[in-house]
């Protein structure tokens, strides 16, 4: 590993992560789950569309001795093992094994699976603090529906709130497209306005205004409870270009969805859109800064990376009842990274953080970096890793603080940034703008 000239003892605090999650009727697994589910998209890619929607069926729903019968006709595990084969020289099959070593030491395959499931069963909390050390992380924000404060420390764990399922109370139209992972987006999201609404002894309302109430209240608690900012991931289930709509129109929109067992796609869109409006117009009142997830997706098809484009945005971003929304555009953008690099130029609200990346991409992470660092202020660029895995949480901290360093490293000797400079920079960089835009220490 090469010597950090930096970041060395920086501190680094993750801006998105999804430490503590674990999704609805999953159990927790072994690091190689990682691996699985980026096969995912090879299995799709070689399976009848329709016999691979029965197997997900079955898989998701714990028909598991179902499930193995029709994966097995269909050679899935075959294909898995193909595609994990073809994964090896992966940047992010590279990290789960830089991370795995770190917390585990060298083992085989087999042995590190073993480990890492015993350490998730053991102490979960315990492993992911422990990366948390190694890394030189002193905290994260985690994006997860709900965590429990006596177990995962605030101090250590700061939960964010997705706001996409307040915005589809009818749920979706009909979907038609491959893959199931934008379905299972939609369950998601459902899921937690489920529980929202039983948390706070409802059922949905009967009206727009009561309903626009209740997600006001839900929002409000969240926040109490120590939430401390909110995320857009709705690029997963429609595009990203919200407009806002009048509340009549909303009203409209409410009354056609209510009234019908079909979700027309132009009055989802339209309540949608009122809502996320209304929702960031409140995170104003309330100071909570907004992540926004922008360019392309998990490695199975379903969100369409089109709609992902974050110049579609533009409308959002530039609402004038907007203009002091802590906005910050994560995962770098990819395919459109630049698109990222020019509304955060434009708009001296609008953040930008690399997450993802660190365990996805190597050259092209620190590409962005230059191009951010030379044209953007020193206070719009944020770190972070995107991961749920302790594992990845190490390795991509660890690249992360590489490429920074690489990077500053080239600047300084091209005369861009005096030594001070950069080691301000790096600050900026890994913790202090996180730390400035959502009010709290490292």
């Amino acid at each position: 590993m090469n010597r950090l000239t930096y970041s060395d003892g920086v501190p680094a605090v993750d801006h998105h992560s999804h430490a503590g999650y674990v999704r609805p009727g999953q159990r927790l697994e072994p690091v190689s789950s990682w691996e699985i589910e980026n096969a995912l998209g090879h299995v799709e890619g070689h399976t009848n569309h329709d016999d691979y929607q029965e197997w997900m069926r079955l898989t998701e729903t714990g028909h598991s001795e179902q499930a193995n019968a029709l994966g097995a006709s269909l050679k899935i595990p075959q294909l898995i093992a193909e595609s994990r084969k073809f994964q090896q020289t992966t940047v992010n099959a590279i990290a789960i094994r830089e991370g795995s070593e770190a917390l585990y030491g060298k083992h085989d395959a087999a042995t590190v699976d073993r480990l890492s499931l015993e350490a998730r069963q053991q102490d979960f909390v315990g492993l992911y603090d422990q990366a948390l050390l190694l890394s030189g992380t002193t905290s994260v924000l985690t994006d997860i529906p709900e965590i429990d404060a006596t177990v995962w420390p605030h101090s250590r764990y700061r939960p964010i709130a997705r706001i996409d399922p307040y915005l589809f109370p009818f749920g979706h139209p009909d979907w038609t497209g491959r893959g199931t992972d934008a379905p299972r987006f939609r369950r998601i999201f459902s899921n937690v306005l489920a529980r929202q609404l039983e948390i706070a002894g409802t059922e949905l309302p009967s009206t727009l205004a009561s309903y626009v109430e209740f997600v006001l209240e839900s929002l409000q608690r969240r926040k109490e409870e120590g939430f401390v900012g909110l995320k857009i991931a709705s690029a997963y289930v429609r595009t990203l270009q919200f407009e806002r709509t009048d509340r009549a129109s909303a009203e409209a929109a409410w009354a056609t969805l209510s009234s019908s067992t079909d979700v027309q796609p132009a009055a989802h869109k339209a309540l949608a859109d009122h809502l996320a409006f209304l929702i960031a117009e409140w995170a104003v009142g309330e100071r909570m800064p907004m992540q926004i997830h922008t360019g392309f997706g998990h490695t199975e098809p379903g969100l369409r990376i089109s709609t992902a484009d974050p110049l579609l945005l533009e409308e959002f971003i530039g609402d004038p009842r907007l203009n002091t929304l802590q906005i910050i555009l994560i995962h770098g953008g990819f395919p459109y990274s630049s698109h990222l690099t020019a509304l955060a130029q434009m708009h001296g609200n609008v953040h930008v953080d690399f997450s993802w990346m660190p365990y996805l991409q190597h050259h092209t992470m620190s590409r962005l970096l230059e191009e951010w660092l030379e044209l953007l202020p020193a206070n719009r660029v944020m770190f972070g890793t995107d991961t749920g895995a302790p594992e990845i949480h190490v390795a991509s901290t660890a690249r992360a603080r590489r490429a920074l360093d690489g990077v500053l490293e080239k600047g300084v000797r091209d005369g861009l940034w005096t030594m001070r400079q950069a080691g301000w920079l790096t600050e900026r960089v890994l913790h202090r703008n996180l730390c400035d835009v959502y009010g709290i220490e490292p």
